[in-house]
This record gives structure tokens, sequence and C-alpha cells, in this order.
């Protein structure tokens, strides 16, 4: 239910910090998440429950709205590197978030929902004071000026915030055949990563008699901590000097090599690590390029709009993954189901390598200066 409300919201989030501001967006998503998680731990039945959680998916299609703040800041060729510090962020929530719900959950027994929730409420209020002191509107027309006048300029906004409206920039978007392309890998790799994600444990545990918690949440760390090496000292160093293409087509080739190797070598534990590696390297290269190639390709004035296009496909893959290799782990016995994942991040290569060139010649058409 949360991705749900993230898959509803992610779209409209990002057009709407295209057209009033990216700090007003970032700031008021904020906000609710915070509120969102507290009515999370006082939730008295399961219906609450389901409505916060919901409620806090909607705030949390803000992830657009960081990325297009990345945009704004940062030329064409350095919006790969930038992209990958939120991969780097991705990793370290990858890595200490369940260790931290854990280690809540021991020192409140009977209590561990509201505990958890708390603190999760805490940390949004200190990101909304980040954010209010700290991060300056990023969006060009929104920047500069006193405040009466961004006001006006906002409210001037309104009338293009209509479905005709966006549904001409939506055809506007996909009329781009290589942004259609950089959508569709979007969703095959979010796709195949989150339902690998979904099975690990169980693959951990049948193939790799890796039975405990304790192990399995090892072997989870273990990918977030190498989702911060890689994204840090290997994608971003890398992504400046080769492009976003090569770095797409190098991660989406990972990924299916990562998924071959982990029902084939079981129970082989020096290639369960070496597979679980290249998983993390896979979505370390993939997702800052994927995410940088919605940004550039993206027309004028319609870069949170763009981002959050790939992120509603992505919050689509994060619902459908799971449900899909839930059900295949179930009927092709086991482990097996990883090489079905592997096949689709080798369709995913296929289309990159495919279109390599188309994309190439957009993103030098957009970078070329305007005379």
């Amino acid at each position: 239910i949360y991705s749900v409300g993230t898959l509803l919201s992610v779209g409209m989030l990002g057009r709407w910090s295209d057209l009033f501001g990216r700090k007003k967006i970032l700031t008021a998503t904020i906000v609710i998440s915070l509120v969102a998680q507290i009515l999370t731990g006082l939730a008295p039945n399961y219906n609450l429950l389901i409505i916060a959680r919901f409620i806090a998916g909607l705030a949390s299609g803000n992830i657009a709205v960081a990325q297009a703040c990345i945009s704004d800041i940062t030329t064409p060729q350095q919006r790969g590197k930038s992209m990958a510090l939120i991969g780097i962020a991705f990793g370290l929530g990858f890595a200490l978030g369940p260790a931290l719900g854990a280690l809540i959950s021991m020192f409140s027994a009977g209590h561990s929902l509201l505990a958890v929730s708390i603190v999760a409420a805490v940390l949004n209020a200190i990101n909304l004071f980040l954010v209010w002191k700290r991060l300056p509107e990023t969006h060009v027309n929104f920047a500069k000026g006193p405040i009466l006048e961004l006001v006006r300029a906002a409210k001037g906004h309104v009338a293009q915030s209509n479905i005709g409206t966006w549904l001409q920039d939506a055809r506007r978007l996909l009329s781009d055949r290589s942004f259609t392309v950089v959508l569709l890998l979007a969703f095959l790799q979010v796709f195949g990563f989150v339902g690998v994600e979904s099975v690990l444990a169980l693959a951990l545990h049948d193939s790799y008699a890796l039975a405990t918690s304790k192990q399995q949440y090892i072997a989870f760390m273990y990918i977030g901590v190498m989702l911060i090496l890689i994204n840090g000292g290997v994608t971003r160093p890398l992504i400046g000097k080769l492009g976003e293409t090569k770095i797409l087509t190098a991660g989406q080739f990972m990924l299916g090599l990562a998924m071959l190797l982990l029902p084939y070598f079981a129970p082989n534990q020096p290639m369960l690590w070496i597979s679980l590696t290249l998983v993390a390297a896979g979505s370390a290269f993939a997702s800052p390029a994927l995410s940088s190639l919605s940004s550039r390709l993206a027309p004028e004035g319609l870069q949170g709009f763009a981002l959050g296009f790939s992120q509603t496909l992505g919050s689509l893959a994060r619902i459908l993954g799971p449900l899909t290799f839930g059900i295949l782990y179930e009927r092709l016995n086991g482990p097996r189901s990883l090489y079905l994942t592997a096949g689709i991040m080798m369709v995913g290569l296929v289309i990159a390598l495919g279109s390599y060139r188309a994309i190439q010649a957009r993103l030098a058409l957009h970078s070329a200066p305007v005379h």
C-alpha cells in the first residue's frame, strides 16, 4: 500500500515542483511524512494503519523532487556523478535501516511499532529543519526575488496544472523515443532488483543454508555497504568519464550476470558473495545513470515531471516485482526463478545496446548551445 501511494503521487509531485518550486513541495511532503509516521505509531486498528502507510507513500513521492533539485544545480556532464549521491543515501538506508529498527524493537518490548514510528518522525523533523534552513530554492523561476513576487509567480502557474496541460506535457515527453526507452529500462531495472530483493531471503535459506535472520541480515547489509562504496568510489568517477549510457549498459549486464550466478553456483559460499557484489554494483551503476538520462533528455521546464515519470514506473515495478517473483519462486522450483530475472535484465541489456547511438545523439542535441 505504501508503494501504491508513491505510484499515485510521484509524477504529480515532480510536475508541481516544476510549477511551484522544489523547496515548497519538499517542505510540504516532509511535513506530511512526519504526520504519517506519528499516525502509524498511534493507529488503534489495522484500517487506520493502512491509511497511515498510504499517506506516507504519497509523501515519499518527493524522491523525484530531490532528483530535480540535483538537476537544477548541476551541468549535464556532472549530473550522473551527483545522482550517485542518492545511491549512497539509498545504500545507507539499505544497510542501517533494518538494524536500527531491530535495535529499537529490542528496547521497546510491546511498543515496538510506536517506538520505531517516533524515531522515524524525529528523523523527518530533522530533515524538515535542514530543508527549511539549509536548502535554497533551486528552481530558476523561484530562486530569487521578494516573497510576494514568488507567491504571485506560483499562483500564475496554477492555470498550467490542469489535466489537459499535464496530458500534453506527457505526450511531449513520450514523443521522444530515447526518453521512452529510458523509461522502459528504468522499469525493468527496478522490477528485477526489487523482485530479487523480495525472494532473496528465501533463496539464501533454500540454496545457501543461511537460515537465521542474523545470517540473512548480514547478506542484505553487505549489499547496502557495497552500494555505498561502489556509488561513491566507482560510479561517481566513472560516469563522468564514460557517460551514462555506457555505465547503464554495464549495470544491466552485471545485474543479469548476478541473477545467473546466484542459483547456478548454489551452495558455493564464495560465489554467493561475488553474486551479491554484482547485484550491488549493477544497481549502483544503473540507477544513477537512469535518473541522469531521464533528466538530461527532458525538455526545459519539465525536469521534475520527467523524473516523476521515471519514478512512477519504478513505483509500479516495486508493486509488481515482489508479487510476480513471489509467485514464480513457488511455481518454478524456488531459486531457479532467478533465471527469469536474469532474462529480464538481459532484455534490458539488449535494449540499451540497441538504443545506444540514438540516446547519445539525443544527449548531444540537448547539450548543444542554443543560438
